[in-house]
């Protein structure tokens, strides 16, 4: 059961069989009737089959029940009315959001030849030229709802592909600070914990032949204890704030393995800022980096700091294909700029070419 689709919406379309139905009853047909009854039979059981057991079906018995689907379409254009085509309605959202099928797929060529075909039909069966002109546009809506089905396919293709993109980032930047941080432990509780251990032992074994000197070993191991908590802090520090010039080495090996090319020039440059203008700066270098993981599709992205006059520039440069709406998505980055009192300039051409500014001294966040 669970390879049946049941939902209610897709089950509605199964209502349209009420139409050639009744077309059998009202003698509204032309042609063999016991041939249609056969024909109509087999549709609903094509047509039923393609709507509630599509889960189960390999793609070669799907195409093959589509070609059956339109065989029956074809047949009803000619035998109940051109109005039948109307059933083509199901491909328009069955095949890029149903079947899963690419543009351009064999899937979508036998929908157009079909449409061909109930055109030709009507032609040589119906003299009234209002029917060729009905179908004509009802076709025309029709490629134009799937066109945007199969749009909305890409697009969401893609957004998943950059969503997955950003979440190994994601763990690539949680593994990288949780290396950082099981090294910086290593390296200080480790030493620490070994000269307890030594002074420990020591003290102990002075305790009962001078106690003096079992005295010292013992306020050894509380300075030992003092600095081993001080050296803590750091590392708890280190976690919540990081240098400018760290983040761009950590984005370097981030993005190196997010096989986009990175490169940065002069950032030791940030050095002579505030440590809060630091922080600043390294936010709206990490929005830049992200919208172009995010939006630019680009496989190299350059940076540098620079001097001019009382200012430290900073320039990034992507080759990607530009943003189309750089007011949405450089909000964020704008709204650091002015509080750092800088400047922000945007080219959008030849990928996206941005210049902060900052002055260099004064102000609130000096």
């Amino acid at each position: 059961m669970k390879k049946l689709d049941l939902d209610a919406g897709h089950l509605s379309s199964l209502i349209y069989l009420l139409f050639p139905f009744l077309a059998l009853f009202l003698n509204r047909n032309q042609g063999n009737t016991l041939l249609l009854i056969v024909v109509f039979i087999i549709f609903s059981i094509v047509y039923t089959t393609l709507i509630i057991g599509h889960r189960a079906l390999k793609p070669w018995t799907s195409y093959f029940l589509l070609v059956l689907h339109y065989l029956g379409i074809i047949y009803f254009v000619y035998a109940i009315n051109p109005t039948s085509s109307l059933f083509l309605f199901y491909s328009v959202f069955a095949l890029p959001l149903t079947f899963r099928v690419k543009l351009w797929s064999k899937e979508y060529f036998t929908f157009l030849a079909t449409m061909l075909l109930c055109l030709i039909v009507t032609f040589l069966y119906y003299s009234e030229p209002f029917y060729i002109v009905m179908l004509i546009i009802y076709y025309f809506v029709m490629n134009l709802i799937m066109f945007s089905n199969f749009k909305r396919v890409t697009e969401e293709a893609y957004q998943s592909k950059i969503n997955a993109q950003n979440e190994h980032i994601n763990v690539l930047i949680a593994d990288q600070e949780r290396h950082r941080i099981g090294q910086d432990l290593h390296d200080t509780l480790g030493h620490v914990f070994a000269s307890l251990s030594l002074k420990s032992e020591l003290a102990i074994k002075l305790v009962d032949r001078d106690l003096e000197q079992a005295k010292a070993e013992m306020i050894g191991v509380n300075q030992i204890s003092k600095e081993a908590l001080t050296q803590i802090r750091e590392i708890i520090h280190n976690l919540k704030t990081r240098s400018f010039v760290e983040e761009v080495t950590a984005l370097e090996t981030l993005l190196k393995n997010a096989n986009l090319a990175f490169h940065f020039d002069n950032a030791s440059l940030s050095q002579s800022l505030s440590p809060t203008k630091q922080a600043l700066l390294t936010m709206i270098l990490r929005e830049a980096i992200n919208n172009v993981i995010k939006h630019a599709e680009a496989t190299k992205v350059s940076a540098s700091l620079s001097r001019r006059d009382k200012e430290i520039v900073l320039t990034i440069h992507d080759n990607g294909k530009g943003l189309t709406d750089t007011s949405v998505h450089l909000e964020s980055i704008e709204a650091r700029v002015a509080l750092l009192r800088g400047t922000l300039e945007v080219e959008n051409h030849a990928g996206l070419h941005m210049t902060i500014s900052i002055p260099h001294g004064g102000g609130f966040l000096s």
